[in-house]
């Protein structure tokens, strides 16, 4: 969730109070009713401080089901001092304490590092008897890394008073029963992560079975799984698999916990009967159709008179009820309905529309959820969060009329706080551009930023790409942290890593560029963060993967022909031989990883990557740049280059500095140029770079020089991305009703939130408000003249000594104000000033022909 942005003068004092980054140690998340939930982040060499005596349980075998609803009862004679219950589960969990919900999770992780939470539940606690109900779903056939899948609960809960202690473990004395409302063949509708359809006949739902006073004495004892304490030790008699057993190794929660709000139903923007062909086809046209029985009748709903009443019609017809929340939320639908027995309700949700065409059905997802009533008043929540601004509700037409008593959404968000920002007056887009990056990556959130809100994969690239956002409006570490580990652990023994991590399956999908923008992300969280200690442990990883991708790499340092498949965001580019735009990635993690390894004190080994980088720019730049052209050639084959040419490749000859300031001249020239596209290919037959890869075209051209001319030209691509039709957000493609991405169009919606295209605030930070980073930890700042035509620019950016403020007023009085949090060293770049000696600091002249140093404090320079 992204709270309001606090102004400058209180931010600065909040933020010492409360506004450091999650590094290496306790944190606590306030959830409902007084629950809070601990989270740390421990160390990654799997030494943790939890002895476990719970087991892991289940249902017994002959109980075939993916749902299972547990219970645990315990007597008290007073309420405890203390009380940490820990609780994971493969694959979600519903928690609840006498009757009350207190949260879902775990966190996503892989089985091999099993996620799980620890809360203090003292407030929900009574004297005498108490209960802990979980439900828990178990998305099947799943395996990571070598480990299958399995379904299992795991809750221990640890009671101290004044004088004691005791202990409350899940074992077989826990009360178990399958959820049978649950249809066990609700298809999966994402290929990338753990999120169903539900399929849910509530005429069959044991009600209430999370409340105290339930009667749970049929219910069969819960079966207690191999491997129930002291892993990863199996027993003396377990068979040798290809697949190991999972929960090898337990790690507690190292992220916040998601903040849920329940969100009703305001805006019907279309109420009408449809063919029931129609809602089988997936699209319906959005005509406005606002029947007037239906609004006068919602209307009274909002005004908590009755229930929203939908009337009998024909059989062969369908009522269907479009909401609009406004905005795109995660979350899962809710609703409580109440009908005739047997009548089947269709819950559809929806991100976004194009062309008033209303449709579940985004690429490899659909949003379809269907629920069969019980004849009485049914309360729903679906199991896994969708991605939703549009919520339809279709019933079939039958003899009674339907009462909807609510209907809306259970939302869930990652506790963000919008802690940076930009003022620029003169040009309103930049400060629009920053806060959509915001809200991209806010809307790709839950326990993780992933690519988009559609595919929900953490992929390795997106770290890198996310972060560069991230770090200047949030500045959240404890995500980043968390996908570099998640990607490590899924190293194989040759060193290459997953696409995406945590595994969701069987499909170690691999990114060669990928894996070189995860040294890159490295790289960038130490830089931001200062956690020395996280990336020390991560060494050993990264050397195993370095060491992989040198032994791709031909004589001239270039990867060549390697084994592995690459992305460049599947853009028509020629990948035969030695591809430019895979080397400069390449090029880029040779170059930050021996920066890591010069600021751990390793110059040896920093050396030799340097020597490395420096080969591999000179063999680029001699032997693809095409004469001709005036342009890189897209790759260099059998000692020829390409005949095909590409933004990617010029873009990445920039931001590298693979270019020469001539070449870099000519390139900037031609990709500047005005001419008409289809956001393929160019005029002069480029590939043009798509939104993901942006980054390094405007980055490029500013590096070279150009920075005005490449934030005229961002705006002009992303602009039309934030027109007053869209939901503020920036996008997967140049479209979202099709990809062109191969040079084909095809009839497919695409998610409308990547955070791959968030890269605005890091560009906005270095070109317009003037802050280069350039110690870990941001110990030290660069602070230089924007080299644009603005002259009023206002920036806050955070960092983990508390909001760095930048103010330009370059009208009339050079004026440069500035805040330096505590513990922050800032350099000002006299050269960029071009003022010579006239220059004040606090009204006092200053001499200096390099850099000015400011130490903490509030500063006025003028020059």
């Amino acid at each position: 969730m992204i709270s309001k942005k606090i102004n400058l003068k209180n931010s600065i004092i909040i933020y010492f109070i409360i506004g450091f980054f999650y590094l290496g140690h306790s944190q606590t998340s306030k959830l409902p009713n007084g629950v809070l939930g601990l989270w740390e982040q421990a160390d990654t060499t799997g030494e943790h401080k939890y002895n476990w005596d719970a087991q892991w349980i289940w249902m017994p075998e002959n109980i075939k089901s993916d749902v299972m609803l547990a219970r645990k009862s315990f007597d008290l004679k007073k309420i405890p001092k203390a009380s940490k219950l820990r609780i994971t589960a493969s694959s979600k969990y519903e928690l609840y304490v006498n009757g009350t919900y207190v949260c879902q999770g775990p966190a996503r992780s892989a089985p091999h590092h099993q996620s799980f939470d620890i809360l203090d539940i003292s407030s929900l606690l009574k004297s005498k008897k108490n209960t802990i109900a979980v439900r828990v779903h178990y998305q099947k056939g799943t395996t990571s890394y070598h480990l299958k899948g399995r379904a299992g609960l795991l809750v221990q809960l640890d009671l101290e008073n004044e004088h004691n202690t005791a202990t409350m473990i899940s074992d077989h004395k826990w009360k178990v029963h399958p959820d049978v409302s649950w249809d066990a063949n609700s298809p999966v509708i994402n290929r990338f992560q753990l999120v169903v359809n539900d399929h849910i006949d509530f005429s069959k739902k044991i009600l209430a079975f999370e409340n105290l006073n339930f009667d749970d004495s049929k219910w069969p004892q819960a079966k207690p799984l191999l491997r129930n304490s002291g892993w990863p030790a199996p027993k003396k008699d377990e068979k040798a698999t290809t697949l190991t057993t999972p929960w090898t190794q337990l790690v507690p929660r190292d992220i916040p916990y998601l903040k849920e709000t329940e969100i009703e139903v305001m805006n019907l923007i279309e109420a009408k009967q449809v063919q029931i062909s129609d809602l089988k086809e997936g699209v319906i046209l959005l005509t406005g159709d606002l029947q007037k029985n239906i609004l006068k009748t919602f209307k009274k709903y909002l005004n908590k008179k009755t229930p929203l009443t939908l009337p009998s019609i024909e059989k062969e017809k369908t009522w269907f009820l479009v909401f609009d929340f406004g905005k795109v939320i995660n979350g899962m639908p809710k609703l409580v309905v109440e009908g005739k027995k047997g009548t089947l309700v269709h819950v559809l949700s929806a991100p976004f529309i194009i062309d008033k065409n209303f449709t579940h059905k985004i690429i490899d997802s659909n949003f379809h959820d269907q629920l069969i009533l019980s004849g009485t008043k049914d309360s729903w929540q679906a199991m896994y969060f969708k991605p939703m601004r549009y919520m339809a509700i279709a019933v079939k037409g039958d003899t009674e009329a339907i009462k909807i008593h609510f209907a809306g959404i259970q939302k869930l968000a990652f506790p963000f706080e919008l802690k940076g920002g930009i003022s620029t007056p003169e040009t309103p887009w930049i400060e629009v551009l920053w806060n959509a990056s915001a809200k991209t990556i806010d809307v790709c959130t839950t326990d993780a930023y992933t690519d988009n809100y559609r595919e929900r994969r953490q992929y390795a690239q997106t770290g890198y790409y996310a972060a560069l956002g991230n770090y200047f409006t949030f500045g959240d570490t404890a995500l980043q942290r968390r996908y570099l580990l998640q990607v490590a652990q899924e190293q194989e023994a040759n060193g290459i890593m997953p696409a995406y991590a945590p595994l969701a399956k069987d499909d170690y999908m691999v990114i060669l560029d990928s894996n070189c923008l995860w040294i890159r992300s490295l790289y960038n969280y130490l830089l931001y963060s200062g956690d020395y200690k996280t990336v020390k442990e991560l060494l050993p990883t990264s050397e195993k993967l370095m060491s992989l991708l040198n032994s791709f790499t031909n004589e001239l340092g270039m990867l060549d022909n390697p084994p592995y498949s690459y992305w460049l965001d599947h853009a028509l580019n020629d990948r035969r031989g030695a591809n430019l735009n895979l080397n400069g990635h390449y090029l880029g993690a040779l170059e930050d990883y021996s920066k890591v390894l010069k600021w751990l004190h390793l110059k040896e080994k920093s050396a030799v990557f340097k020597t490395h980088a420096d080969l591999l720019r000179t063999s680029l730049r001699k032997h693809l740049w095409d004469e001709e052209k005036k342009l890189f050639a897209d790759a260099f084959i059998d000692g020829k280059r390409s005949t095909q040419f590409s933004e990617h490749g010029n873009a990445m000859a920039l931001a590298c500095k693979i270019a020469s300031p001539e070449q870099g001249i000519l390139i900037a020239q031609q990709l500047l140029q005005k001419d008409t596209n289809d956001y393929i290919k160019r005029e002069n037959g480029m590939t043009m770079v798509s939104p993901a890869m942006s980054y390094f075209l405007h980055k490029g051209l500013a590096e070279y020089g150009y920075a005005e001319a490449s934030l005229q030209l961002l705006n002009e691509r992303f602009g039309k991305m934030l027109t007053a039709n869209t939901n503020g957000t920036l996008w997967e493609e140049w479209w979202r009703n099709g990809t062109g991405r191969t040079g084909e169009f095809q009839e497919k919606t695409r998610s409308d939130a990547q955070t791959e295209s968030t890269f605005p605030p890091a560009l906005f930070g270095k070109y317009i408000i003037g802050l280069t980073v350039t110690k870990p930890g941001m110990k030290e700042i660069l602070i230089s003249k924007p080299v644009t035509s603005l002259t009023h620019i206002q920036g806050e950016v955070p960092s983990p000594f508390g909001i760095i403020s930048i103010q330009w007023n370059l009208k009339a009085k050079n004026k440069l104000s500035l805040y330096i949090p505590n513990g922050m060293l800032a350099k000002i770049d006299v050269h960029s000033l071009r003022a010579k000696n006239k220059i004040t600091v606090n009204g006092a002249k200053i001499e200096s022909s390099d850099f000015i140093e400011l130490n903490s404090g509030t500063y006025t320079l003028r020059f």
